[in-house]
């Protein structure tokens, strides 16, 4: 996966797997009284395909952990492990 764009100040992730990209980026309140969101973007035009998911924040940070998880399932990232845990 290659890395396009990383700007921690602002927030926003580019990426791409062969000819998909994917960004993740903040978005202001929609309008007024309406909380800030996370777009979530794919776009696959090899599959004709673009889709996209505002999360709340709550919701990022739960996809963030699920990612996480299934990272360290795959493969994790230190042979070390906590005393008391086991991989699954």
């Amino acid at each position: 996966m290659a890395l396009v764009h990383h700007d921690p100040q602002d927030g926003i992730m580019v990426t791409r797997i062969g000819q998909a990209e994917i960004t993740v980026r903040p978005e202001p309140p929609a309008s007024a009284g309406k909380a800030p969101v996370i777009l979530l973007r794919l776009d696959a035009p090899m599959l004709d395909t673009l889709a996209a998911a505002y999360l709340d924040p709550d919701e990022a940070r739960r996809l963030a952990q699920a990612l996480m998880r299934a990272a360290e399932a795959v493969r994790p990232a230190s042979p070390w492990r906590t005393p008391g845990t086991t991989p699954r």
